[in-house]
Parts: structure tokens; sequence; C-alpha cells
């Protein structure tokens, strides 16, 4: 399994990668290295909130699949939509001239689908532990 495993993580990693640039724009931009800080704070948030809300979906379960929840977060279509959207967004420069922002909210997405994704999916042993789930391979 680590042969389909390993390129999502990586993948993920890239994007995560490719957000902290966007978080460094931030900070070499002309905007107050508070705002960096506080965008970059609310990205770490944002992340949490959706490992966190990843993981309530399989808290009921009395079984899963060995590798259900890593692959609930690695393939997450929505999650791929918008990692895609915002970097594109990004890397396009469609900055809106009325909104100032867009650049945050690029990272915001883009950092909370990919590191929420690489959390989930690291954390998902510990999730099985916690809750008593039984894994079947």
């Amino acid at each position: 399994m680590g042969l389909i495993l390993l390129p999502l993580f990586a993948a993920w990693f890239v994007g995560a990668g490719y957000s902290v640039i966007m978080l460094y724009s931030l900070f070499t931009g002309d905007k107050p290295a508070l705002y960096a800080i506080a965008v970059g704070v609310c990205g770490l948030l944002l992340a949490l909130v959706y490992a966190r809300y990843g993981l309530s979906a399989f808290r009921h379960k009395d079984e899963v699949w060995a590798f259900e929840i890593p692959m609930f977060f690695l393939l997450n279509k929505y999650a791929i939509a918008v990692f895609a959207l915002a970097a594109g967004v990004y890397f396009l420069g469609w900055n809106l001239p009325a909104f100032t922002h867009t650049s945050a909210i690029c990272f915001l997405l883009a950092f909370s689908m990919s590191v929420g994704s690489l959390m989930g999916s690291f954390y998902s042993n510990s999730f099985l532990q916690k809750h008593d789930i039984s894994v079947t391979y």
C-alpha cells in the first residue's frame, strides 16, 4: 500500500510547501508582519478544524479498512479541487483590484487543505486507538 500512499503524501507535502511560499510572499509584501502572522495562525486553525471534522466522520464506526482514513484525506476530491483552485488563482496572479486579500485567502485555502490532509492522515492510527475502532485488512 506504500506504493499508493507515498506519492499521495509527497504530493500533499509539495502542496504544503507551495502554500508556505504563499505565506512568505505575504511577509515580503506591502502588508505589515502582524497581518501575515495572523493569516498564518488562521491557516493553522483551519487545518486543525479540517482534520478534526474529517476524523469525526469515523468516530461512530466499529471497524474500518486499514487505509480508509488516510485515503479519505489524501484522495478527497473537494480538498484537491479547493487546493488546485487556490494555487491556480495565486500562480496566475488573478488579484482582484477591488479585493486586496486574494493572496491571503489563497494561502488560507491551500494551507488548510494540504496541512489538514497530512495531519488527518498521520493522526489516523492514534484516532483509531483512542476511539477503540478495529482495523480490517
